[in-house]
């Protein structure tokens, strides 16, 4: 691939193909793995930016902490998953998932495609509103009914869950929460380009005139705020408010100080959220719930301390993701920290925490170190797309998609400065160099 055709590649076929189409619609050749559509597309893509596309200098830590979780969650998968086909199977597809993602964040979407990339995420995810309405108003999801009936696929659920009398939109995530993580990702990520319209005098040439004009008003913005709703799902529902506040920081002339009261109003915004569930949660017994809602709360509590003696016997490796004993009526782990401890063991556990505080830790000291104002506002909404990622996933597994958006981010994480203005200008300009005489005599 030339360098022009991967990045038309990443921007025009692999993700409307993660965005639209579900992780469910998959194609399974013998003796190979089911691979998605959009895996299908990241395949030939991250192998081709691994190989030609790879940036200077050695590799730092955080890409060791990812290599080191692929072949720690790989020695999972092999040596404790009962039938070794599907250990295989399952290890070959977190590293297409995972690794390949995360080289293409890396290497194709770097600063020069990632306000590009954000606008075509915003999109994509704002096209997924007539699909969310028909789950509100009817129940039913559209990928679910044209797969059974078009395709024969049964792995997308056609009945959305039902909460407070209306159905929950999960698009083409099939989880009304996962959903809800996209959208709030796409809600804070979005907060990047309403800067760079209002900062950037070349914003017109990346947004196009409509798009400028609709992130004037923070149209977009607000829509996925609807779909958070449309979701009704609670964990990104806190943690996009989480991530608003740290967005606004780029407002404030002395961004330093603003950094440390929102990191104080964050703290303490969690310390009250934790005292508040564990009041929440404090019945005697499930015929004491009062709605679902409740009851969904108290199964999260109850699940986090019932699975401990389970992790415990897991040791250094786990149990693998297929094999994992199962406890009765908490089939589902709605914490991907508790079901990687159970899955991969302490150390995939270690490893995911230090990931999570490497990327974080690289992005706050962007922030921290940032001088130019579209720099900060890009530093600051990954800042924010990470924290709203991490919350979330205390509430809920990292399934469908949410894998590969979220290493596409933390790919980011390795240089998160935006393009100036003039470079984003000079870009534009060779791209379409054919026509560049009608601006200079213009």
């Amino acid at each position: 691939m030339l360098r022009g055709k991967i990045e038309t590649a990443f921007l025009s076929v692999y993700l409307p193909l993660l965005l639209l189409t579900p992780d469910g619609y998959y194609c399974r050749l013998p003796h190979l793995p089911p691979i998605s559509a959009a895996q299908a597309a990241l395949i030939p893509l991250g192998i081709a930016a691994l190989f030609r596309r790879r940036p200077k200098g050695f590799p730092n830590f955080l890409d060791l902490l990812i290599l080191l979780f692929l072949i720690s969650t790989s020695i999972s998968e092999v040596l404790k998953e009962n039938i070794l086909n599907d250990g295989i199977f399952s290890a070959i597809m977190t590293c297409v998932s995972i690794g390949l993602t995360y080289v293409v964040g890396r290497n194709v979407a770097d600063s020069d495609l990632r306000l590009v990339t954000i606008k075509r995420i915003t999109i994509l995810l704002l096209l997924l509103g007539p699909v969310g309405l028909i789950e509100w108003r009817l129940g039913q999801n559209i990928y679910g009914v044209l797969g059974m009936k078009l395709f024969g696929v049964g792995t997308v659920h056609p009945q959305v869950q039902i909460r407070a009398g209306h159905g929950r939109m999960s698009g083409s995530f099939n989880d009304a929460e996962l959903a809800g993580i996209a959208f709030a990702l796409g809600a804070v990520l979005n907060v990047c380009l309403f800067y760079w319209r209002k900062w950037s005098p070349a914003s017109t040439q990346i947004l196009g005139k409509r798009f400028s004009w609709m992130e004037k008003y923070h149209i977009p913005g607000l829509v996925l705020l609807l779909y958070i709703y449309l979701s009704q799902s609670r964990g990104p529902m806190i943690a996009v408010a989480a991530g608003y506040l740290i967005v606004q920081i780029p407002r404030f002339k002395n961004k330093r100080t603003a950094m440390i009261l929102v990191a104080l109003i964050l703290c303490v915004g969690g310390i009250a959220a934790f005292t508040y569930f564990k009041s929440y949660t404090n019945v005697s017994s499930s015929a004491d719930v009062k709605n679902e809602q409740q009851g969904s709360a108290l199964y999260r509590r109850r699940m986090n301390e019932l699975y401990v003696p389970i992790v415990k016997q897991g040791g250094m490796f786990g149990w693998s993701m297929l094999s994992r004993p199962i406890l009765p009526s908490m089939a589902s782990i709605d914490n991907e920290f508790l079901l990687v401890h159970i899955a991969y063991g302490d150390a995939g556990y270690v490893l995911l925490i230090l990931i999570v505080a490497e990327s974080l830790r690289r992005t706050i000291k962007r922030c921290w170190t940032a001088r130019d104002n579209l720099d900060q506002a890009f530093a600051f909404s990954l800042l924010a797309a990470l924290s709203v990622l991490w919350v979330s996933l205390t509430t809920v597994y990292m399934g469908e998609q949410i894998p590969q958006l979220a290493f596409l981010l933390i790919g980011w994480t390795r240089l998160s400065a935006a393009p100036s203005a003039l470079q984003v200008a000079g870009d534009k300009e060779t791209e379409n160099a054919r026509f560049s005489f009608q601006r200079v005599f213009q």
